[in-house]
């Protein structure tokens, strides 16, 4: 472990990640929410809905942030299950003053 930038071996993390009770290897799920790296929990998001115009537009943030911050993802949602991206991506770049005025397309 001497090596310079290297924290840990393949190996090494290998055999600390061995769970003896369960016998399988046990990992985290981690989550990024634009903001911090965090474990995924309905809990770590902010959420806001509207319904206009036969779209459902979700938007998702970190607690606390703004709606005119463009650190949200927001997706549009329509009557037939259709996805749609803000922007065309999941980044966390949008403000969601407004989720009906942005332009969607598929990721």
């Amino acid at each position: 472990m001497s090596r310079t930038g290297v924290h840990a071996t393949s190996q090494y993390l290998d055999n600390t990640s061995w769970d003896e009770v369960f016998e399988t290897y046990v990992t985290q799920v981690m989550g990024y929410d634009g903001q911090n790296l965090q474990r995924p929990n309905a809990d770590n998001l902010q959420i806001k809905s509207v319904n206009s115009g036969g779209y459902t537009y979700f938007c998702f943030a970190a607690p606390g942030t703004a709606e005119a911050t463009a650190k949200w993802r927001i997706f549009r949602l329509d009557g037939d299950a259709n996805l749609m991206y803000a922007d065309g991506d999941a980044n966390y770049d949008n403000a969601a003053t407004d989720p009906t005025a942005l332009s969607y397309s598929y990721t």
